[in-house]
């Protein structure tokens, strides 16, 4: 059992807290209105969003200052099945399922657009964004992971071992408890300049993204003996932060062949993110009094310690776009994203992804002049290869926030309350793919075999403000 224990913990514990649309960390959904219908590459909209989404559309924009604010609420409920598993684990504390449902009440983002009109032969506007772009959320497991469970009595057992003169035969949890948050914080600023007769526009810009991470890992036990009965306890609390600062470039092109028709695109080079840990908290007690050193070794074979560097980079991300007015008061558009994962330096955790992907369609209509309603869908591929989901080298960021594909469904209403100052309301519903993981076998674990499902659904209400001087 402490051999099964100990080869859970072979693995860098930097969990993924991305919560909604997007890849791995990086968030697609960063504004109210881009719930309505999950396309916004090539949106037309008088909106200050686009900044994001489409920054070489601002050029197109009437002269004037912009600004549109929103705030996204999710609800998230991830669950990971281990009914597969072998059998007899319950006896040390271990479920046969797992589960958290902690909410993202904040996430936030701030736009705003300059355009100044003509400006020598074409228009010209500047953009900026301050808002979250990837990561956004707090995922709480208050009975721990299945994969905490393996590094707690990782811990526990090798804490024990040190102290031959110890009676214990083996540890049950009662306590696991695992918390992971992810917050890139970005300030996002460029130009763009159209031209040929507003047929054409192109936009280059920067963004400063400032990431947060943090980790919270506690457990306790008993110690147990040949004949289960207690004959001790332990108890362990780590707490990490780990930070990183990047810089990366973006490019955008929008193109206007005919006037019912837009065209456009956005690139956005990899952020390069080298991140430190902090360890705030590393305490602990334990019948042999090693737990503490047990815990130092066993999270430093994780890849966690005080001071050491890991980079995990957000990939280049390609986004191509089109929105077509089938009628003055109707328009339809599609969208793809492309995530290059598989070239990103991602501390190794680049070699069990491919290409990610999402695409779909949607579709607003002007009901009336003050009132437009949205609908749209995305299919969303995170490119996990197989070996992901069934190694122990990668259990700990599976089960804490799995990459699954998924199936996202949005609508929602933007209303001009008065003239330039409008509201939108949106909501969306993501269902993740269930995925399938085994791995284990008598040669590598002791007979001791991990199985069952991931499983994940988040929904999300989206409220902002945009407002037009």
């Amino acid at each position: 059992m402490k051999k099964f224990s100990l080869l859970l913990t072979m693995a860098a514990l930097m969990v993924s807290s991305s919560v909604f649309a997007g890849s791995i960390d990086y968030l697609s959904n960063q504004s109210a209105k881009y719930l309505m219908t999950f396309h916004r590459t090539a949106s037309t909209d008088a909106s200050a969003d686009i900044a994001n989404y489409n920054p070489a559309g601002t050029a197109f924009l009437a002269q004037g200052f912009y600004i549109d604010v929103s705030n996204q609420t999710l609800f998230k409920n991830y669950k990971t099945d281990t009914s597969g598993s072998t059998a007899g684990l319950a006896a040390l504390g271990f479920k046969d399922e797992y589960s958290q449902s902690e909410p993202t009440i904040l996430l936030p983002n701030v736009y705003a657009v300059y355009n100044f009109g003509q400006i020598g032969a074409g228009k010209l506007a500047v953009y900026g964004q301050l808002g979250v772009s990837a990561g956004g959320g707090t995922l709480k497991w208050d009975d721990g992971t299945a994969a905490t469970f393996g590094v707690l009595l990782g811990i526990f057992g090798v804490a024990d071992s040190g102290n031959p003169s110890a009676p214990t035969a083996t540890i049950k949890l009662t306590k696991n408890y695992f918390e992971a948050s992810s917050a890139y914080y970005t300030f996002n600023a460029g130009v763009s300049y159209a031209f040929l007769d507003d047929m054409v526009s192109l936009s280059v810009g920067g963004k400063a993204v400032m990431a947060k991470r943090s980790l919270i890992v506690e457990g306790a036990g008993i110690g147990l003996d040949a004949k289960f009965k207690p004959v001790g306890t332990a108890s362990i609390k780590g707490e990490y932060e780990y930070d990183a600062t990047g810089y990366t470039a973006v490019f955008g092109l929008d193109v206007k062949p005919v006037k019912e028709l837009t065209l456009a695109a956005r690139y956005e080079m990899e952020t390069d993110l080298e991140f430190e840990y902090d360890q705030k908290e590393l305490s602990g007690t334990s019948t042999s009094g090693l737990v503490v050193v047990s815990a130092t070794g066993v999270l430093a074979n994780a890849g966690i310690s005080d001071g050491k560097k890991v980079n995990n980079n957000l990939p280049q991300i390609l986004s191509l776009g089109a929105e077509y007015k089938v009628l003055p008061e109707l328009a339809v558009m599609v969208d793809g994203n492309i995530y290059f994962l598989s070239k990103a330096d991602m501390n190794g955790t680049e070699d069990y992804f491919g290409t990610g992907w999402e695409a779909g369609f949607g579709a607003k209509y002007q009901v009336m002049p003050v009132l437009t309603v949205g609908v749209g869908y995305m299919y969303t591929v995170q490119s996990a290869k197989e070996k992901y989901f069934n190694s122990q080298a990668t259990f700990l960021n599976c089960a804490g926030n799995p990459p699954l594909d998924s199936h996202t469904f949005g609508l929602g209403a933007t209303y001009t309350v008065i003239e330039n100052l409008d509201l939108t309301l949106a909501g969306a519903w993501t269902h993740y793919l269930p995925e399938s993981y085994s791995f284990g076998s008598t040669a590598a674990i002791g007979g001791i075999e991990m199985a069952g499902e991931y499983k994940k659904d988040v929904y999300n209400i989206g409220i902002g403000v945009g407002y037009k001087i």
